[in-house]
């Protein structure tokens, strides 16, 4: 198949396109920095929300799907079936869990509303999919929407696992989780997220809604042991009051995964243990420094608010 990617060079995207690349399939990248990007695909310079951008790229390379990986706004998202409508046999679009809203009934399946309120940001999301999802019901377009979990890898500019790993690194020796540390956040190693986005590109007779995530689900707690074991690494857990304190993994929201796997014939390629691994390996050697940050955390290394919360208020856990 020829696939021509919308946006693509960063962190997800670029391990998409090694996945397509590796299945043998022709690749188009379709950006504004394109040039500076290392890998064997036909390059399209433009930017991407400018219609006549695309426009250009499918009438004079003819792909046979596109991958929409800029698929923010409505108006994009209008856009891109416009053009692709009755010359590409599919198009798919990277969506978030977001999407679903702060305090989701789980497990989330694709029958579950969206948020009723949003952020713009997000509520823009919302707009985006319908627009797809519109498409693909009135069959002028076999659109399909994946939803993404958060996502984790190495290359990942914010990645939420260096919450834990520079505590390690600088020698922390306790570290606090909200309410047990029994939060459940969906993750997805970037390189399964990367396959399962394939599938959707490659699966015939496909469209509408998919939420992709890992089999394997963790608590907050279970990820703070697995961030040290990985680094070799023994501290101890304590439980504080959710409202005190909080981490990158705040909300329980996680996926029903049946139409993936039924349909997209989804399976990690790789176990979450060994994705950890190699994210933190990653971590390590490209340290993402003090200024990280997160949303709905003020003060991420704060260690001495940390100290004050756990002598307050914390429980330790066993295990």
């Amino acid at each position: 198949m020829k696939i021509l990617a919308l946006g693509g060079t960063r962190f997800l995207g670029s391990f998409i396109v090694d996945e397509l690349l590796g299945r043998g399939h022709d690749v188009g990248v379709l950006c504004m920095d394109c040039d500076s990007f290392a890998r064997p695909v036909v390059r399209f310079g433009g930017d991407v929300p400018e219609a006549e951008a695309l426009r250009q790229a499918i009438a004079s390379w003819r792909p046979d799907a596109v991958l929409d990986m800029a698929h923010t706004s409505p108006a994009h998202a209008e856009s891109v079936v416009a053009e692709c409508a009755g010359k590409v046999k599919r198009s798919v679009h990277l969506s978030s869990a977001e999407v679903y809203g702060a305090a989701p009934i789980c497990p989330i399946d694709e029958a579950t509303e969206v948020a009723a309120r949003a952020t713009p940001e997000v509520a823009l999301q919302i707009e985006a999919d319908r627009v797809a999802l519109d498409a693909a019901e009135s069959e002028k377009l076999a659109a399909v929407v994946v939803r993404l979990p958060e996502i984790y890898g190495p290359r990942d500019p914010r990645c939420a696992a260096w919450f834990f790993a520079k505590r390690i690194l600088d020698g922390r020796t306790r570290v606090a989780v909200p309410d047990g540390g029994l939060n459940i956040c969906h993750r997805g190693f970037v390189q399964n997220m990367a396959w399962g986005v394939a599938q959707a590109l490659c699966s015939a007779r496909v469209s509408g809604v998919y939420n992709l995530g890992e089999e394997k689900l963790y608590t907050v707690a279970q990820l703070a042991r697995g961030v040290a074991n990985a680094l070799d690494y023994t501290w101890d857990i304590y439980s504080v009051p959710g409202h005190l304190w909080s981490t990158p993994y705040a909300r329980t929201s996680f996926f029903d995964l049946r139409r993936a796997r039924a349909q997209l014939r989804y399976r990690d390629r790789m176990i979450p243990r060994d994705g950890l691994e190699l994210t933190l390996a990653w971590l390590c050697q490209n340290p993402l420094g003090d200024g990280w940050n997160w949303p709905g955390i003020e003060r991420p290394f704060d260690y001495e608010h940390e100290d004050a919360v756990i002598e307050q208020h914390g429980v330790k856990l066993e295990g």
